[in-house]
């Protein structure tokens, strides 16, 4: 492969998000944020036999936590870098659950 014309430096993944609260409770203060990859938990939701798992990040203005509504492989890939959010951390149990869906 040859490059044509370089692109932009990279510098990590980050993404355009807004403060909503989604997964959460909702109750965001809609701060737009950019999130970088070391911001990004694994969170997860269990009802009945099923359990969920979600790429989430905090607020920086607010503290609230937001889902991202349809994270990249690169998200989970950062999130999973990351681990646990440290409300279920201790329970390795529940990582399987938090693993990227398969379409």
């Amino acid at each position: 492969m040859k490059i044509l014309k370089p692109g932009r430096p990279q510098t990590g993944y980050s993404i355009k998000c807004t403060c909503t609260g989604a997964g959460n409770g909702n109750g965001g203060c809609g701060a737009k944020l950019l999130v970088e990859a070391a911001d990004l938990y694994l969170t997860h939701s269990h009802c009945r036999d099923e359990t969920d798992g979600y790429v989430t990040f905090k607020c920086s203005a607010c503290g609230v936590l937001t889902d991202i509504a349809k994270p990249t492989a690169a998200a989970w890939e950062a999130a999973r870098k990351n681990g646990l959010h440290p409300a279920v951390h201790g329970r390795p149990d529940l990582l399987a659950a938090t693993q990227e869906p398969t379409p």
